[in-house]
């Protein structure tokens, strides 16, 4: 532990540790556990959750280089001992082993059940017939191909690469080129018995430094340019013709624990709108996507139904304002009690009030719920999701950068304990 004694949080070298138990005098088998903390230095962009995802599979690439990647939040666990399995029957079971990017399991929360039911039950389930599910940041099952930047029409050209372009592409680390180019031509090998010269080249591929004139985030591994750079990473995927899989088993795979407090949650919705906006505005949306790339027409309007939250704050302040607005005024914007046509804005108003009700009963979820979800719409919607719309718009006209919020998952009473 006298490493940690003396670290900065953001300015510190490369920390890798290997911890084996069990291991019987034997110098060759897996590690049970590889702790990674990337180097950090106060010029240095690290790019936050995008910039580890990318370190965690360059040095995963060296000590294992399995062909499989499960990513997981920290603060998620395994909650079906068999999700491994199935996933990989997904994968392996699927045509030619070849047709899943990756394996999305839903997002489900031990301290809020309720949460994201409707999201995972109707709008992950009917996006499965299309493309599949976006990529969600966890519960995730990579192909280690697909996440270096392999194409979907490339696995059957897959042959000798050079290795000029492999340098450019993934920096300038020999052992992890050796172990790149052995996963993007289809072979299959073994881990590095190796481990002291592992850990050499994991703490090279670690350095803050490593990526520059490196494809990294542009091209391969986890994109940057996004907030939200698991929706970004997913729609650059799907934009190369790769669908994903939809892995939804009982009980459920990985539960983890939602937001504390109301602030922690409006963070998170407002970084979230922030995120899914930037990538709306940017070069790599779903509408060029289509054109230019293999983006399916429906998935497409699936991506920019989640990328336009943000969006949705100015018509719904505007409805909010309406009737403060008349009372000025001393106008109306709907028909009178009296006239007949006050039936058409209230038979819509029933109707869908009472086709999302019934969502909620067939989720197995109360009117309570229902009620409660609708209440906090409205007000996500013109707080988290307006102030994010104007992050995203200062961004856009170079008044301010991005910045990602870390939301806190854990009570203060729980850290003093």
């Amino acid at each position: 532990m006298t490493v940690f004694s003396n670290t900065e949080r953001m300015n510190h070298p490369t920390i890798v540790k290997v911890i084996s138990e069990n291991k019987g005098g034997l110098s060759d088998e897996i590690p049970h556990l590889v702790y990674i903390s990337r180097e950090k230095r106060p010029k240095h962009p690290h790019h936050y959750k995008a910039g580890a995802m990318n370190v965690l599979t360059r040095v995963s690439g060296l000590m294992t280089n399995a062909p499989f990647m499960l990513n997981v939040d920290c603060d998620m666990y395994a909650n079906n001992p068999e999700i491994v399995l199935q996933a990989m029957c997904l994968h392996l079971g699927s045509k030619n082993e070849n047709e899943f990017a990756f394996i999305q399991s839903p997002q489900y929360f031990y301290d809020r059940p309720e949460n994201l039911c409707i999201l995972n039950e109707y709008i992950g389930k009917g996006i499965v017939g299309i493309q599949g599910p976006f990529y969600q940041g966890t519960g995730t099952f990579h192909r280690r191909d697909v996440v270096y930047g392999l194409c979907l029409d490339q696995i059957e050209h897959q042959g000798n690469i050079v290795e000029d372009e492999l340098l450019k592409k993934f920096g300038n680390s020999k052992e992890f080129i050796k172990s790149a180019a052995q996963t993007l031509e289809g072979k299959t090998g073994g881990y590095s018995s190796n481990i002291s010269r592992s850990l050499d080249e994991a703490h090279r591929v670690a350095d803050c430094g490593y990526e520059y004139g490196s494809s990294w985030g542009d091209e391969v591994g986890c994109l940057y340019g996004a907030t939200a750079e698991d929706n970004l990473t997913g729609l650059v995927i799907h934009s190369k013709g790769w669908r994903s899989g939809y892995c939804l088993p009982i009980p459920h795979a990985f539960l983890g624990c939602a937001s504390p407090s109301g602030p922690a949650g409006m963070r998170q919705q407002k970084r979230w709108a922030t995120g899914l906006l930037e990538i709306l505005f940017s070069k790599r949306n779903p509408i060029l996507a289509t054109l230019i790339g293999k983006l399916q027409f429906r998935q497409c309007l699936a991506y920019l139904w989640i990328l336009t939250w943000g969006l949705r704050s100015i018509p719904e302040l505007c409805y909010i304002a309406l009737p403060a607005y008349c009372i000025i005024t001393n106008s109306t914007f709907l028909p009178k009690v009296q006239e007949p046509t006050v039936l058409i804005p209230l038979a819509l108003f029933l109707i869908y009030k009472l086709y999302t009700l019934l969502e909620y009963i067939q989720a197995g979820l109360s009117i309570r719920s229902w009620w409660v979800n609708n209440c906090m719409a409205r007000i996500v919607t013109t707080s988290a999701w307006l102030f994010g719309l104007v992050n995203a718009a200062l961004e856009q006209f170079g008044f301010s950068e991005a910045v990602f919020e870390i939301t806190q998952k854990i009570h203060r009473s729980q850290r003093c304990r």
